[in-house]
């Protein structure tokens, strides 16, 4: 699943629903890009995409926290944790300075306007990030929903549909477990955010807080690809789908 599909999903499950039993939720862009994220109790499995197929699937246990991303090409797994957030951070900063010292012999109009195409010149620190309901209102699957701007620092990043319905029919463990999930997500997601730079510019559309409801539609302003629900089931699922495979590698990330 791409990130802006990850984020999504995780939102789509913030429902207190009255049914109890699994879920499975597919999820379509106007990329044509196809996607699933299953829930059984604590546990959520969400689609890891690369190019244009399948490369691996992310794990998230509620009960402690823990998310593995799981890679089915090389046949391992890694904790995804604040480790390799902070670890990605040092390497980023690190290719940052390398680039600095490169154009540093272009003429000062020149190197502001590469730095800015860079964003090596996204300044490191907390970021707000807040969300502002616009008053418009869109009718998608037959539902009524209200739209919701997604601001980072200030600017629009994503615009969500977001109904109060309980027709989806979602449990309230899988509620409960998503809404871990999204937690989780978002306080990550916003320790890469605060570190600044390239990573914290190609995040920042993609960073979606929590939202008091269900967003059937979330579109983001920067490439306007729009992501949509585009199916649920409650049938059973079976806890094989939530488990690592035995034969499977753990690999650090770094």
């Amino acid at each position: 699943m791409s990130p802006r599909l990850a984020a999504f999903a995780a939102l789509v499950l913030l429902l207190p629903g009255i049914a109890s039993a699994d879920a499975l939720l597919r999820f379509v862009d106007s990329d044509g890009q196809h996607s699933e994220i299953l829930v059984k109790g604590p546990y959520a499995r969400m689609d890891i995409a690369n190019g244009g197929g399948s490369a691996g699937f992310m794990l998230f246990n509620a009960n402690d926290r823990s998310l593995y991303i799981v890679d089915q090409t090389s046949r391992t797994y890694m904790a995804f944790d604040e480790r390799v957030i902070d670890a990605q951070v040092q390497a980023m900063e690190q290719m940052i300075a390398e680039m600095r010292a490169q154009i540093q012999q272009l003429p000062q109009e020149a190197r502001a306007e590469l730095e800015a195409q860079l964003g090596l010149s996204v300044g490191g620190g907390p970021v707000d990030v807040q969300t502002r309901r616009t008053g418009r209102t869109q009718r998608i699957g037959g539902l009524r929903c209200e739209e919701e701007e997604i601001l980072v620092d200030g600017r629009v990043q994503s615009i969500a549909c977001v109904t109060g319905s309980d027709d989806l029919g979602l449990s309230r463990p899988d509620f409960q477990t998503v809404n871990s999930l999204m937690e989780r997500l978002f306080d990550l997601s916003r320790r890469a955010l605060d570190a600044g730079g390239p990573m914290a510019r190609a995040m920042s559309s993609n960073v979606l807080p929590r939202l008091d409801g269900v967003p059937l539609e979330v579109r983001h302003v920067r490439d306007d690809v729009v992501t949509r629900l585009a199916g649920v089931s409650t049938d059973p699922l079976s806890p094989e789908f939530f488990r690592i495979p035995q034969n499977f590698q753990e690999r650090e990330p770094f």
